[in-house]
């Protein structure tokens, strides 16, 4: 059985440690839920949390004020340790201390530059602050955040990998159409693209918010 800690940084029921709870776990303001909030913007039901795969995915419960991850609207989304979680008032820090130096150090060994150490002074700061001062939830991002773009799925099948691929290579054909025909203007400070490729960018942005909101609701 997988268990999941969440910290709460802002909101009511902020200094709230939820410790090691065995997913699944579901979050709103009903007593029905592992965890209850007392947030009058949090949906009944509002944020499901599971493990799949050695993984800990979010799972948006057709909320009526959303979820964000890292200042992110989801519908799934894999969680780590260090992730700010928001919604309704609520900011929720997924993770003990151990757990998110655990992450930390997995990414960057001692003597790596310093960086471990520095991410960790991060977040002692953050998670320290007067949380008072937050304006907007929402927009939290975690300090933990990498540069690069997420892994690819594990554990596919064959099948899965080729729908995947095939899913990719459309977005890498749409961008790809798009910005052959971008010109530079302004020594290279502004670039220019026909409408219907600006058009056709839209049109991708679009349908790959159907598409999450599909997979959310799946």
């Amino acid at each position: 059985m997988a268990y999941i800690t969440l910290r709460v940084l802002h909101g009511a029921d902020r200094g709230r440690v939820f410790d090691r709870v065995p997913t699944p776990v579901t979050i709103g303001r009903e007593e029905g839920n592992s965890i209850q909030l007392n947030d009058e913007r949090i949906s009944r039901y509002h944020l499901k949390l599971q493990a799949d795969n050695d993984k800990i995915v979010a799972t948006d419960l057709e909320s009526t004020n959303g979820t964000k991850v890292n200042g992110e609207d989801i519908q799934v989304r894999i969680v780590r340790d260090g992730d700010m979680i928001s919604l309704g008032r609520s900011l929720l820090l997924v993770g003990s201390h151990s757990d998110i130096d655990r992450r930390i150090a997995a990414r960057h060994p001692e003597g790596e530059n310093g960086r471990g150490t520095q991410l960790r002074e991060r977040m002692r700061r953050f998670e320290a602050q007067n949380s008072d001062v937050i304006e907007d939830v929402g927009s939290v991002r975690s300090p933990l955040l990498p540069s690069e773009s997420p892994p690819l799925p594990e554990r596919l099948s064959p099948a899965q990998s080729a729908e995947l691929s095939e899913l990719l290579e459309y977005v890498q054909n749409v961008l790809r159409t798009a910005t052959e025909g971008a010109v530079m203007r302004g020594n290279a400070e502004k670039v220019e693209l026909e409408f219907p490729d600006w058009q056709a960018i839209l049109d991708l942005q679009a349908r790959l918010a159907q598409l999450l909101r599909e997979i959310g609701g799946g």
